[in-house]
């Protein structure tokens, strides 16, 4: 996949439009339009990390034909799905559903899970608890109960 086809599909993907993507990233609306085109195949290492980080994608995506995105192997990716996958803050879960995966838990295992944890724990608690996470040095009292 080229540079054009690799940017155009993500820019999509994200919703931007090139006017959009151009704000975002500082490269000019016409570089945009030109690399895409393929008018431009060889773009600077600067205009690729500038539009990299506003497609929040590491530079390596647009150089490495290896380097790809889930989006480039799946095609109609439900658009839920896909905004989840895009956030930076996903990727605790991403890597929680691969070890489950490689350790054999399946996905009905964890939904059970996620229900005993919902119905035994209020949501001040895990609103709490998420908050302590950003937080750390904020201390936030637990449920006492069995330790498991």
């Amino acid at each position: 996949m080229t540079i054009a086809t690799k940017l155009k599909r993500l820019r999509k993907l994200r919703k931007l439009s090139m006017t959009e993507l151009s704000k975002n990233s500082g490269v000019h609306q016409t570089t945009i339009s030109a690399i895409e085109s393929g008018k431009h195949n060889s773009p600077g290492i600067d205009t690729i990390e500038r539009l990299a980080g506003a497609l929040r994608v590491s530079p390596l995506y647009f150089f490495e034909s290896r380097v790809q995105t889930p989006f480039d192997l799946i095609d109609n990716l439900p658009s839920d799905l896909s905004d989840f996958l895009l956030r930076a803050e996903s990727l605790p879960y991403l890597l929680l559903s691969k070890k489950a995966y490689e350790e054999g838990v399946s996905s009905r295992t964890i939904e059970k899970l996620l229900s005993v944890l919902q119905d035994n724990y209020s949501e001040k608690f895990l609103t709490e608890e998420s908050e302590e996470l950003k937080d750390p040095k904020k201390k936030v009292a637990k449920p006492r109960g069995n330790k498991a």
